[in-house]
C-alpha cells in the first residue's frame, strides 16, 4: 500500500494525528478503504479531507474510476452524517459531534462532487454551509453565470439578465455570438433555452427579493446545475 499512496499526504496525516510511524496511517487507510468499499488511494483522499489536508495534486494523478470512488464516498459520508444527526436527537453531546461531522461531509461533497468552478466554489461554499438564507448562494451563482457570459461575449452595451443571454446565445448557430463546443444545433438550442430560463426562474427572484423558501438542498441543486452551465460558457467559442 505504501508504494501506491502519496508519501506527503501520509506524512501530513501522521503529524496531524500525532502518529510516530506511517504504518499507523497505512492501517487507518486500510480500515477506511474496507469500510467504504473503495481503493486505498480513494480512502487516503477521504481520510485526508476529513482532517483538512489538501489532496488536489494527488487526485489529478488518479484515473477516472478512483475519482468516481472519491465522489461516491464523500456523498455516502454526507448521508451517514445526516443519519447520525437524526439518531442523536436525545443526546446533546452526540448531536454536536454529528453536526460537526455533517458540516465536514457537506464541505467535502461541495468541494469534490458538486462544484468544480473555483469562483463558484469560493463564493458559494460558505453560504451553502450556513444554517439558513439559502437564496444567497442562488443569488451569487446566477450573478457569476451572468458575469461569465458578459466577459465571454463582450457586448458593447451594459446588458443584463435575459437581454444579455439573448445577445450571447442564439438557438441558430449562424446567428449566435457564442457557439457551444460541440457545434451541435440541438445542443446550441438546448443550452440557449436553459440559460435563458435560469434568469426568470432563479436570477430575478433572488436579485430583487428575499426568498426564505429555498432549502439547502434546493440551493445545492441549483448551484450544481449552474456549475455545468459555467463550463458550457467557458468552453464555448466567440464567433462574432
Amino acid at each position: 500500500m505504501a508504494r501506491r499512496l502519496d508519501h506527503s499526504i501520509m506524512s501530513k496525516l501522521a503529524r496531524k494525528l500525532r502518529k510516530q510511524k506511517l504504518s499507523a496511517i497505512n492501517v487507518m487507510v486500510s480500515q477506511k478503504a474496507a469500510k467504504l468499499g473503495v481503493s486505498a488511494e480513494a480512502a487516503l483522499v477521504v481520510l485526508a479531507k476529513e482532517h483538512g489536508i489538501g489532496t488536489a495534486v494527488f487526485q489529478r494523478k488518479l484515473d477516472s474510476a478512483k475519482q468516481a470512488e472519491i465522489r461516491h464516498a464523500l456523498a455516502a459520508d454526507l448521508v451517514s452524517s445526516r443519519r447520525k444527526v437524526r439518531n442523536a436527537s436525545g443526546n446533546d453531546a452526540a448531536r454536536r459531534r454529528s453536526t460537526i461531522s455533517q458540516k465536514v461531509a457537506l464541505r467535502l461533497v461541495i468541494d469534490q462532487y458538486l462544484i468544480q468552478d473555483p469562483t463558484l466554489r469560493s463564493r458559494c461554499q460558505d453560504i451553502l454551509l450556513a444554517p439558513s438564507n439559502f437564496d444567497r448562494p442562488i443569488n451569487q451563482a446566477t450573478q457569476i453565470l451572468e458575469d461569465r457570459i458578459r466577459k465571454k461575449a463582450r457586448p458593447t452595451q451594459g446588458l443584463t439578465g435575459e437581454q444579455l443571454v439573448g445577445f450571447a446565445f442564439n438557438e441558430d448557430l449562424s446567428r449566435t455570438v457564442l457557439r457551444v463546443a460541440s457545434n451541435d444545433p440541438d445542443h446550441q438550442r438546448g443550452f440557449t433555452q436553459l440559460m435563458r430560463g435560469i434568469v426568470p426562474a432563479f436570477r430575478n427572484i433572488t436579485h430583487h427579493h428575499i426568498v426564505d423558501s429555498f432549502s439547502r438542498e434546493d440551493a445545492m441543486r441549483v448551484v450544481g446545475f449552474i456549475d455545468i452551465l459555467l463550463r458550457v460558457v467557458d468552453n464555448s467559442t466567440k464567433v462574432k
